[in-house]
């Protein structure tokens, strides 16, 4: 846990693909600002992965066995940031039927952190990124995260026409239902 006290939980988006003209830093934005826009009690900001300085996954010991120290400064650092979030928001693409390479590297490099955390997942692609959602579910699992089942899921004909970035009101209240029940279940983890 990352609270001492029963302070507000501290949720992270995040933004999980680094691709010049990324769609994933414009929904990670427009979550965190529907959140903090309707009042969710919690302090939300977004984790781009792109701002990260990760590597490729190749230390012989596995996460899971570091107990969260690590001897590459940019993995300490990358452990200390997701160590400090309470839950998670997946902001994910879908990349041939599955979860974004670089996201998932840059989760597979760590385990303690993630672990009994809530996670929830907005996805968008040409049918709502319904497979990478579905292997994140799987993924968060294993980890032992909390996976929020409210996932929002978006077409590109229903939010990129002409290739700009469109949510609706339905899909901001479905971000928010996510956001509030991330929030919530990280609330009871931040106050045990």
């Amino acid at each position: 846990m990352t609270s001492e006290n029963t302070s507000r939980p501290r949720i992270a988006v995040f933004a999980g693909t680094v691709r010049e003209g990324r769609n994933s830093i414009k929904i990670a934005e427009w979550a965190v600002e529907s959140l903090k826009n309707a009042g969710v009690d919690a302090d939300v900001e977004v984790l781009d992965l792109a701002e990260q300085q990760l590597g490729k996954f190749t230390s012989a010991t596995p996460p899971r066995m570091h107990e969260g120290e690590y001897e590459e400064p940019e993995l300490a650092a990358w452990s200390r940031k997701v160590g400090s979030f309470d839950g998670f928001i997946f902001a994910t693409g879908e990349y041939n039927g599955s979860v974004p390479g670089v996201m998932k590297n840059a989760v597979d490099s760590l385990f303690r952190e993630w672990t009994e955390k809530p996670v929830g997942f907005i996805g968008w692609g040409s049918t709502g990124a319904s497979s990478a959602v579905a292997h994140w579910h799987t993924v968060a699992t294993y980890l032992g995260m909390k996976v929020i089942d409210k996932d929002v899921l978006l077409t590109f004909e229903e939010v990129f026409p002409d290739f700009v970035f469109t949510p609706s009101e339905q899909h901001t209240q479905a971000v928010v239902a996510l956001g509030t029940a991330v929030a919530e279940a990280a609330s009871v983890s931040v106050s045990v």
